[in-house]
């Protein structure tokens, strides 16, 4: 698996849609409990099959919250080799979440924890955005941010195509990483909303190596894309 599955999983974290669960700061009045998972799904490239998950959950008003992401995934019948915990306090200004919080890498080892901030918003109804910036216990400055667009059909049915980028400050060669933007991916899906708070989904992932990171993978003798057929469900509280 490459290494942007990884970022992808990062990425889809606290998805600013509308479409996607629920936000405690899209309720009214006092706080309340909100999330569920954006992705529960399966990838598929020639055999290499995937399983990833992404789920948040967040508690709060319109204004401030609390967030808790956990995402991570691996090939199927084998351990899970990325997977992450990240705790956020959000403060909403106009269509704008600003956070900040801390992040933990559970796998792979080392398990680096890292300082975050970052922030999220929306333009209009149907486009979201996302960015974060991260520094480890290690002194790693890197970032990611990504742009996701909600595109209905029909009142059930709508496309939603993801496009993702992620950087490192400085080369981080035991992270198989150079300086620079280093990995992307642009995805997707055709989701169905089967209830208000259940919805399927099909679609294809195009992940790629950019830059010093694709030269230093290629000279690993490792993939530097790779593009699956994606199948999977989201469900909110």
């Amino acid at each position: 698996m490459l290494r942007v599955s990884g970022l992808c999983l990062s990425l889809l974290a606290c998805a600013a849609l509308p479409t996607g669960p629920a936000r405690a700061q899209d309720r009214e009045g006092g706080a309340t409990l909100s999330g569920g998972f954006d992705l529960i799904e399966m990838r598929a490239d020639k055999g290499d099959d995937i399983f990833l998950w992404d789920a948040t959950f967040s508690y709060g008003d319109a204004t401030d919250q609390l967030m808790l992401v956990t995402t991570g995934g691996g090939p199927l019948a084998t351990q899970i080799d990325q997977s992450e915990i990240r705790v956020f306090y959000g403060h909403t200004v106009g269509n704008v979440t600003w956070l900040a919080g801390i992040r933990h890498d559970i796998t792979p080892a080392p398990r680096d924890t890292h300082a975050i901030i970052g922030a999220q918003g929306s333009v209009g109804t149907r486009l979201s955005w996302e960015t974060y910036i991260f520094l480890s216990d290690r002194g790693r400055l890197s970032g990611e941010g990504q742009i996701i667009y909600a595109m209905p059909i029909t009142g059930k049915l709508y496309l939603e195509p993801r496009v993702a980028a992620g950087w490192a400050a400085r080369d981080q060669i035991d992270q198989g990483a150079r300086a620079g933007i280093g990995e992307a991916e642009g995805s997707i899906r055709l989701r169905y909303r089967l209830t208000p708070k259940i919805n399927t989904y099909v679609g294809v992932a195009h992940e790629r190596l950019l830059g010093g990171t694709r030269r230093l993978a290629k000279d690993q003798g490792e993939a530097v894309q790779a593009t699956s057929a994606v199948i999977g469900f989201g469900f909110s509280l």
